[in-house]
This record gives structure tokens, sequence and C-alpha cells, in this order.
């Protein structure tokens, strides 16, 4: 299975891939969603981020988050696939639970997947509804990649399944293994996929005059194809597609396992992480161009509108419209405050239930 045709079809006017530009939607809101169903929000991140966040968390209470993170995840993916397959009144989940239509479901996942910058996925064995097993080579976080693959297995077929997984170098063994019918829910009670309210506020693009795309995804982007990577061209970091509600969900179940303290050290990680990623010279860049420009990534990510900074004195105080995590986001201010500032940063911020949050940043 070589899903070429996917990164290798680009538009002829600006060079975006097939998939970039046929199966999202760029909103004049600084957010992603998906083209099939806009209650799906995507947003494009740093790989690094996500694994600062789990293995900082690990760092810092002195045992791994792994399953934790993957349980979460392989949650928010069930309830995920589940709801997509209950359109139609079930309709849909009953075509697709078929096992040929299945395995074609499955191979069009992973071919999903690879033009994303999840991984190089190799499938290895599908048996429909009771086994799978794949080999992803370079994933974007082995943890989310276990949990995506066996949530989404359970969801397509409605069984509960075991996982078993290996990492060896840069490749991940991941099996799936039906244990029995219908999927048994563990802890229901904390999987809340959060959705705020979107503020339907204009964040401008320059669009691309044929496919419609905004002319900085071709510019800032560029598509390993053969590799199942995306880079960013500016910083030259690895980047995925994500789903933003899974991200959300396998936060809440970290917090609900290791304490009402998780949010703020989750913010701190991401804080710390930022600051790393942004080497002195371009700090003198980015500060030289003003906050509003060195924040403007998260509108074209699709992680939120920055829509004002203001700076009094020496505490900045930023207003971003439909922010896709507010830890993450929060981290990330206060990271490039610290960076461009050169100071140790204290942030704290507030969400508003109507669809924004402001992050206040000064030196610590």
């Amino acid at each position: 299975m070589r899903p070429i045709a996917l990164v290798s079809s680009r538009c002829r006017e600006c060079g975006t891939p097939l998939y970039a530009r046929a199966f999202r939607s760029w909103n004049d809101d600084g957010t992603i969603t998906a083209r099939f169903t806009s209650d799906i929000r995507l947003c494009q991140i740093e790989t690094g981020t996500v694994a600062a966040i789990i293995d900082g968390l690990s760092d810092r209470i002195g045992y791994p988050v792994d399953l934790i993170a993957i349980k979460g995840q392989r949650k928010a993916m069930r309830k995920i696939t589940e709801d997509f397959f209950a359109l139609g009144y079930g309709a849909l989940g009953f075509v697709s639970r078929k096992g040929p239509i299945s395995h074609l479901i499955a191979k069009l996942t992973l071919g999903v997947a690879w033009t994303v910058g999840h991984a190089l996925p190799e499938e290895l064995e599908y048996v429909p509804g009771l086994t799978f097993q794949v080999k992803m080579r370079k994933p974007y976080s082995w943890q989310l990649m276990v949990g995506d693959v066996w949530g989404g297995f359970e969801a397509l077929h409605n069984v509960t399944a075991e996982a078993r997984y290996t990492v060896e170098g840069e490749s991940l063994l991941i099996l799936i293994e039906k244990v029995g019918e219908g999927m048994v829910w563990d802890e229901p009670s904390r999987l809340q996929l959060r959705r705020m309210a979107r503020v339907p506020r204009s964040a401008v693009y320059e669009r691309c005059a044929r496919c419609g795309i905004p002319l900085e995804v071709p510019r800032d982007t560029e598509w390993d194809a053969e590799n199942g990577m995306v880079f960013n061209r500016i910083t030259g970091r690895r980047e995925a597609t994500i789903m933003v509600e899974p991200l959300t969900a396998m936060l809440g179940e970290l917090e609900a396992e290791l304490g009402d303290d998780t949010p703020l050290v989750v913010q701190e990680i991401v804080a710390e992480h930022t600051a790393r990623s942004i080497p002195p010279r371009a700090a003198a860049v980015m500060r030289s161009e003003g906050y509003r420009s060195a924040l403007d990534y998260l509108r074209v990510s699709g992680m939120g509108n920055p829509v004002s900074v203001e700076m009094r004195e020496k505490t900045m105080s930023v207003r971003i419209d439909n922010p896709f995590s507010t830890l993450v986001i929060a981290g990330m201010v206060g990271g490039t405050y610290g960076a461009l500032e050169g100071v140790e940063p204290k942030t704290w911020w507030v969400a508003d239930p109507r669809g924004y949050m402001i992050v206040e940043v000064c030196p610590a």
C-alpha cells in the first residue's frame, strides 16, 4: 500500500498536495476542520511539543506516563469514530463494518496517516473484526499512534481489543487482537471531547486562486512523502496534523490520573520546550518584527487566531480566539515571550466560554 497519489497529485498553481486541499478546510476564524464533517477540528503541531509533554511529565513525576497517554488517545479515537459511524442513523457504521469495506477503510486511514506526517505505515496482517497488525516507521508519537490504531480498530468493528506494541529503533510494531464483542468503556465519565464555542472573527488569509488554500501553507510546509513526514520549512522541525479533541482528551486523562496540578505542569513544559526551540538569532529577528507576527503561526496552524497583543511595561497580554488547547497555547505564548525577552516567564491565563482566551506573561 503506497498512497503516494495523495501527495504526488498537487495543485498546479501553489503546489499543495491533494490531501491538504481536499480533506481540510482553513476557516476564517483561525481553525482548521475536516472537510467531511466540520465537527472534527484539526491542527498542525510540532511533533516535539507532543513528545515534550509526555516525556516531561514522566521526568517530573519519576515514572512513565506512556500508558495513560495511550489509553486517553484510545478512548478519544473510539468516541470520534463511533460518532462518525452513527451518521445516517447508523447506516454508515453498518456498511463500513462489512469485511471488505472495513479493510478498505483501514487502508485509507493508514494512507491518510502517511500524508499528514504521522508515520510510514506497513500493514502486516488484517482479519476483519479479529486482528490488525501494522508497522509504523518513524512515528510522530509512538504513544498516540498506538492509541489511534487501537481505538480506531475497536470502533470500526464495535469490539473490545487488547493491544501489544514494541518500539524497535525507528519502528513501532502494533498488534491489535479482539477479546470481546462491543466496546467496554473504562472510566467512561472521564472521556469528554471538549469543544469550546467558536468566535466568528475574521482571520485573514491570502489564498491560492486555484485551490483556495492559504498560501502560507505551501510556502512554509515540506511534505516528505517517501518517509511519511512533514516539515516546517522555516524552523526545519517536524510537524503533524492531528485531531484536536483526542489531544485534549489525552491531557484530561493525564490530569485525572496525576492530579489537579497537571495543567500547570503541562503549561510549564510547553513553555520550556517552546523557548528552547527559538535560538537567540531567531529571537532577535522575531522581537524586531513584533509579537503579533511572532504568534501568527497559531492562525496558519489552526491553533487559534491571535487577534490582539498588548504590552504594558513588561507584561504582555494576548487575546486568542478559538484556541485549540488553552494549556498548550498558554505554554507556547509564555515560551515565546521568555525566548524573545531573555527571561524566565510567569504565565497565567483564563478561558472564556464564548470561545476565546486571555494569556498574560511577565518576567518571573
